[in-house]
């Protein structure tokens, strides 16, 4: 049984999911694939979003609530996860949800990308996010999306 300050406050029922994965591209069919696998097999529930979820501008139903009652997350970062919106507004929500790491575990694992890229948005997550800065749809967001990678680039991972 887990025994972190914010099971001591979440009731058991209220969990739906051990985990939640949250990657980007090219990861899913491999690494992320094995990973996903590895996890059920070993009879952690694991949830792991697929593109149908994708269907509205906004984190929203199914994807929220999975990481809301998910006890703990796993992020895939990789040179790819901050193109993307979608990895971004989870990574806030999860972050959000997790208290930066410390009432839920977040467990970063830096695929093919150093950590200090992630945490001082270096290389291509320097590249993504003025990329998205100047789409300027997405603005209002930014601030909270480099907060989050700054956040979880403080973790330890593997």
């Amino acid at each position: 049984m887990a025994d972190s300050s914010d099971h001591d406050s979440t009731p058991l029922s209220y969990f739906k999911y051990d985990v939640f994965l949250s990657f980007r591209g090219y990861t899913r069919f491999g690494f992320t694939d094995t990973l996903y696998h590895a996890l059920i097999n070993n009879r952690i529930d694991t949830f792991r979003d697929s593109e149908e979820l994708r269907i509205g501008e906004e984190l929203e139903g199914a994807l929220v609530e999975a990481i809301e009652r998910s006890r703990m997350s796993i992020l895939i970062l990789c040179d790819e996860y901050p193109t993307s919106k979608w990895c971004l507004d989870e990574l806030v929500k999860i972050m959000e949800c997790s208290g930066n790491g410390t009432k839920r575990p977040v467990l970063p694992v830096y695929f093919r990308v150093a950590k200090s890229d992630v945490q001082f948005q270096k290389n291509k997550y320097e590249t993504a996010m003025v990329a998205h800065q100047e789409k300027g749809r997405n603005n209002h967001k930014l601030e909270a999306w480099k907060s989050a990678l700054s956040q979880v680039g403080k973790i330890y991972g593997q």
